[in-house]
């Protein structure tokens, strides 16, 4: 019987190097974009770090959050799922900084990706969180947004590795 394991178990190592690995597909950070309106015609999306809003004055521009996936394996990962939900940290007018709050997620979608290819990447828009009508619903109840987040997670798929599937970006808010 042993003389069949050892004779078995190079054969087993072969095999198994020769599986192609699980298409783990990484969150690798995400970035804050914003468009301007000037006069009738809007300007192309650039990165933020600090975003110029208040309930009290109409929020023109367009927001977007661009999610950075990779996919390091050497086959592509098909049908993916990026979950996000969008949340305001919340201040009382008059209070300290630190009471702030972050409030419950205000906005709850998801995206689907068809294909990323072996070894490569890919950016992923997402634009859809009514941030203006969350903006609107927030005139005149005396608080005001500090901060937003967004928590994008891809769908989990069995051999994830957790850390790699979620990230989350928050993005100041001016104007407080």
């Amino acid at each position: 019987m042993k003389i069949y394991f050892n004779a078995f178990l190079p054969l087993a190592l072969i095999l198994a190097l020769r599986l192609p690995a699980a298409a783990q597909t990484e969150i690798t950070g995400i970035n804050w974009e914003m468009s301007r309106l000037e006069g009738k015609a809007r300007s192309p999306f650039s990165v933020v770090t600090e975003l110029p809003a208040s309930p009290d004055v109409k929020f023109s521009g367009q927001l977007r959050a661009v999610v950075s996936l990779r996919n390091a394996s050497s086959s592509p990962a098909e049908g993916l799922v990026l979950r996000y939900a969008v949340r305001l940290l919340l201040l009382k007018k008059g209070d300290a900084p630190e009471k702030a709050f972050w409030g419950v997620p205000f906005y709850v979608d998801e995206v689907r990706v068809s294909k990323i290819g072996p070894a490569s990447g890919r950016q992923v828009k997402i634009i859809r969180f009514e941030f203006s009508e969350q903006l609107r619903r927030l005139k005149g109840t005396g608080f005001y947004p500090a901060a937003v987040k967004i928590e994008v997670m891809t769908g989990p798929r069995q051999g994830d590795v957790p850390g790699l599937i979620i990230r989350d970006s928050v993005l100041n808010i001016t104007g407080v």
